[in-house]
């Protein structure tokens, strides 16, 4: 009888804890890429204006404006990449919710797409021409997709992490309870209805799983990840409801 009051004691606490499945957040770094994403936009719109100045009257002059307003917004969008990586890169590290080995992986591939960057920098630095201006662009445009698809999949995996983490919780005050509630018929099916949202939450952790490690460049990483966003929300709707059945039941068990 003890052992059954501690564990509805514990489940009490349990209860009240909120089901979520998110990353924590480098606010200063998120911040930082939010301007640079403003100044990107501006530069390309400098740009833009200055193709169409020299569409009208297609001088030397105005051609070299050109390159240099290109060179200007290829630059920003630089800027703009890099700072999405650093605001990443420290909400990886500021997350002791993963564990080592994952994170170091995303610091890797992190650190990789920065490397990236640089060498981009040098070859816009190169541009003397409309034609290089367009062949930088063009390569800069496959590897922003490259750099898109690792972080996506790197962050679709910390998410599975923690999905997986929360079921673990969920199913362990479940199990408790139910050695608690036996012999009380109404509370037992309440929890066997916990566990059934308990293993369609898991099929659909594996399901976005799958999803996220299909991210690849050249594939469909987009796709892929909005696919493995459907079911990993599918999956909280479905934790959620077992914390719902196992509050009923333990509503039940301590009339």
């Amino acid at each position: 009888m003890k052992k059954q009051i501690l564990t509805i004691l514990m489940i009490s606490l349990f209860i009240f804890q909120i089901v979520s499945i998110s990353a924590l957040t480098a606010l200063e770094a998120k911040q930082d890429w939010l301007d640079a994403k403003q100044e990107s936009l501006s530069a390309q719109l400098t740009y833009r204006n200055a193709r169409a100045a020299y569409l009208t009257d297609r001088t030397p002059e105005k051609e070299q404006i050109v390159i240099n307003t290109g060179k200007d917004a290829l630059n920003a969008a630089l800027d703009e990449a890099e700072t999405w990586l650093i605001w990443k890169k420290i909400e990886a590290q500021e997350n002791n919710e993963i564990p080592s080995d994952l994170k170091q992986t995303i610091l890797n591939d992190i650190e990789k797409n920065l490397n990236k960057i640089d060498e981009l920098r040098t070859k816009v630095e190169e541009i003397d021409t409309q034609i290089e201006l367009g062949i930088v662009f063009l390569e800069m445009a496959g590897k922003y997709f490259e750099l898109l698809s690792d972080v996506a999949k790197d962050h679709g995996l910390i998410w599975i992490y923690i999905a997986e983490k929360r079921i673990d919780t969920i199913e362990q005050y479940e199990e408790d309870l139910s050695e608690a509630a036996q012999g009380n018929t109404e509370a037992t099916a309440k929890l066997d209805q916990a566990k059934i949202y308990i293993e369609e939450a898991k099929t659909n952790v594996n399901s976005a799983e799958i999803a996220y490690n299909a991210i690849t460049y050249p594939g469909t990483p987009l796709i892929k990840f909005s696919e493995g966003n459907n079911y990993l929300r599918a999956a909280r709707l479905k934790m959620i409801n077992a914390v719902q059945e196992i509050k009923s039941a333990h509503a039940l068990l301590i009339k």
